[in-house]
């Protein structure tokens, strides 16, 4: 469905921010006046239109200062405009925009976030040679036994942007939120440079165990919810970390290679191949290489691939691919022991949700949520409240937990 840019993916994106609204962190008003300026398809003029929106709302932040509602409001709303503005310029990260962007964003949401009614703590957990970063935002009042909702980044978000995606549908049903990043994720691709793996067990397991230290967790009532590429990632690190009590997935996804073989080697690689085509890809054949890498030669090719191969730290099209088959639910699916919710939105061009739900031992429950309910489209689009309405009462219902 159609909002406003005959450009499919801009118009998606700017659904995201309209969904942002329903948390604060978007005015429609504001949204339509970027929208009416940025040139879909020009990734120079979209930074610049939403960086301009950006602007905006932090002047208006700071003109309101002191007075802690708009303060709060306009500093979320220019923390979701600067994450659209850099949203096309993923693909080198030493563009000066992408770090100025990267860094309003973060700074936006830190400034919005000491203004909230919770008690927030900052975490950088340690990974390998890098650091972690979260944000645990717990109830006002005395502490006690409450589900908390640990959240992350899909393939393109942040730690930050993880409270207008999802925080907000837990916070507003008293529930606590733990929202971080991993490794190619947020500031650890950004700033750290550490690019995505697919181990993300080796990611979950350091997050949950700084979590638990801190004051006012229960032990007994973490829920992991994997959106987007999360799909994957939460599943992946649930098999192999068994302090969970709940697990959501949306839209489920099993395997990446699938993908390649179906989008990206038809296009690039001569028919003729069938399906050596893949096997050739994986054994590093020079000459199936040198085709892939014309793709970037090609602007939607090169808009796509970009970001995605900086994301995993991949030099060419072909190691980008190779690196795919890494992501896999294969032998790990059937080791997840917690109740587990497959989400599967109508249309959403990620969805293995089939694939997973098969895989699952554990107890489980798939939800499919249709067009016709307004939570269509990858992650629901701008179904967020129909979202929401299917996934936290499976959630409170399987803690057995009330208010």
């Amino acid at each position: 469905m159609k909002l406003y840019y005959d450009n499919d993916d801009c118009d998606a994106q700017l659904k995201r921010t309209f969904a942002a609204a329903y948390s604060g962190a978007a005015d429609l008003g504001e949204v339509l006046v970027a929208a009416s300026r940025a040139a879909a398809g020009d990734a120079g003029d979209w930074y610049r239109k939403w960086s301009d929106a950006a602007g905006r709302a932090e002047a208006l932040a700071k003109a309101a200062e002191g007075h802690r509602e708009s303060t709060r409001g306009a500093w979320l709303r220019a923390m979701e405009y600067w994450r659209q503005a850099i949203f096309y310029i993923r693909g080198d990260l030493d563009d000066a925009r992408l770090q100025a962007g990267w860094r309003g964003h973060r700074a936006a949401f830190r400034a919005a976030l000491k203004l909230m009614p919770y008690a927030a703590t900052i975490a950088e957990i340690p990974l390998g040679a890098g650091k972690m970063t979260g944000y645990l935002l717990r109830q006002p009042g005395p502490a006690m036994a409450r589900p908390t909702i640990i959240l992350f980044p899909g393939f393109d978000s942040t730690a930050e942007s993880a409270y207008s995606e999802t925080a907000w549908m837990a916070l507003a049903r008293g529930m606590n939120v733990f929202q971080f990043e991993g490794p190619g994720q947020g500031g650890m691709l950004y700033e750290q440079r550490i690019p995505m793996r697919p181990d993300f067990e080796a990611v979950l397991t350091p997050a949950v165990d700084w979590l638990l230290a801190q004051e006012g967790v229960d032990p007994a009532t973490l829920v992991l919810v994997g959106r987007s590429l999360g799909g994957y990632l939460a599943p992946r690190g649930a098999a192999h970390e068994h302090r969970l009590a709940a697990l959501v997935c949306d839209p489920g996804q099993y395997e990446f290679v699938s993908r390649v073989r179906k989008m990206i080697l038809p296009k690039f690689l001569p028919a003729a191949w069938g399906e050596a085509a893949w096997d050739r890809i994986a054994a590093s054949d020079p000459v199936a290489d040198d085709l892939l890498e014309q793709a970037l030669k090609l602007p939607a090719m090169q808009e796509m691939l970009a970001p995605r191969m900086a994301t995993m730290g991949a030099k060419t099209v072909g190691d980008f691919l190779r690196m795919q088959a890494g992501y896999t639910l294969e032998g790990h699916a059937g080791l997840i022991k917690c109740p587990t919710l497959v989400v599967d939105c109508e249309g959403d061009f990620a969805s293995q949700s089939d694939m997973l739900y098969a895989a699952l031992a554990c107890e489980k429950k798939l939800v499919k949520l249709s067009a016709d309910s307004g939570a269509g489209g990858h992650c629901a689009g701008m179904g967020q409240q129909v979202w929401a309405g299917a996934v936290f009462p499976w959630i409170a219902d399987t803690l057995a937990w009330r208010r």
